[in-house]
């Protein structure tokens, strides 16, 4: 096993450094690192002190190499105050495993100019002893290609919620139409028709909504979107107080809504078929609503105490809108559905995680 060298305890002991920084020299895997090292570099213990330096490196920051042997490289003026946690972070990772790591940094030279630098670090044996060798890049380049990047993922971002507001209004139209049309219908079955059509769409907004209001391109929370669709389940039906009991249980999971959508659509499903079919009009009962994560897959769980389904009835062949809606969606997610229609209801859907 390398011993790992520690000078942080005798970095003021000039001969313990004077003595390691000359067995380092003598070394042939030192005279190795440079003739083979092409780029500026620091070679430092295992904790981030530095033993020895190219000049090209010291000529990068505008420091003489004496000036930076012995120091602690995150204590450097030459290391802006935000940078130096960042700095700890990564050679303390290093110090608990060895291993290669990178990233970009911008010192400041001796004349207060930014000298942007991509660092590389990986351990070094010499002498049977575990060092850090440190090298270094101009990277000027590199940052202004991050910088635009990073531009060009916020035009993005700002374009898709964009497109986001736009469908969220759309859909805000269409269900002002259809709210429009409640005065004009006489018949019962219509009515149902419209109302579970008004629920369909708002389960659809709410989606948009949270996407929009969490500032996320492609996912939402879907705890927070079920929550939601129970809300307005319950705005609409409004049973009276203490008659039905709901009970719920949302965890907060971040889903992306090729996967939400169809999910919030099937509870909003089979809630409201529920609330208007599992009781009689005199009959307390009990509903509940669970969304758990179950490790490699999603469970939607839909349950209530009420009469049921008439004997003989067959969800795979229901050719009511609701329940033909949640099966297509099923499919479309590729779930797995088990339920109980008597008595009492119970679907339990499970879908694995993308």
């Amino acid at each position: 096993m390398l011993e790992k060298v520690f000078l942080t305890e005798k970095v003021h002991d000039e001969k313990f450094y004077e003595k390691l920084v000359d067995e380092i020299r003598s070394s042939p895997d030192y005279l190795n690192l440079i003739l083979e090292s092409s780029d500026p570099w620091i070679l430092q213990d295992i904790n981030g002190f530095i033993l020895d330096l190219s000049q090209s490196f010291a000529d990068m920051i505008g420091y003489e190499p004496d000036k930076l042997r012995g120091r602690y490289l995150p204590s450097l003026r030459a290391v802006p105050l935000i940078q130096k946690s960042r700095l700890r972070i990564l050679l303390d990772r290093m110090a608990e495993e060895p291993r290669g790591c990178s990233g970009l940094f911008e010192f400041i030279d001796s004349v207060g100019r930014m000298v942007p630098l991509e660092l590389n670090l990986r351990p070094l044996e010499i002498s049977g002893q575990l060092f850090v060798l440190l090298t270094a890049r101009e990277a000027s380049e590199r940052l202004r290609e991050v910088g635009e990047f990073e531009e060009r993922i916020d035009e993005l971002k700002n374009t898709i919620n964009g497109l986001y507001r736009q469908i969220d209004r759309n859909l805000q139209l269409i269900t002002s139409i259809v709210n429009l049309q409640f005065p004009y219908i006489k018949d019962k079955d219509d009515y149902e028709l419209l109302r579970d059509t008004q629920n369909r769409l708002k389960s659809i907004r709410k989606a948009y909504e949270k996407l929009i209001y969490e500032g996320s391109s492609d996912t939402i929370n879907f705890g927070a979107y079920a929550r939601s669709i129970v809300s307005g389940i319950l705005s609409t039906y409004s049973p009276e107080p203490g008659r039905v009991r709901l009970e719920m249980y949302f965890e907060d999971v971040d889903m992306g809504l090729d996967l939400a959508v169809p999910l919030g659509i099937i509870l909003s499903e089979l809630l409201s078929n529920s609330f208007r079919h599992a009781f009689t009009e005199d009959q307390d009962g009990r509903i509940r609503a669970v969304f758990m994560d179950k490790g490699d897959h999603y469970m939607l769980e839909v349950r209530d105490n009420g009469r049921g389904f008439p004997e003989g009835f067959d969800f795979e062949e229901a050719d009511s809108l609701g329940l033909q809606l949640v099966r297509n969606l099923i499919n479309q997610i590729e779930a797995r559905v088990d339920y109980k229609l008597s008595p009492g209801t119970c679907f339990r859907v499970r879908v694995l995680k993308p």
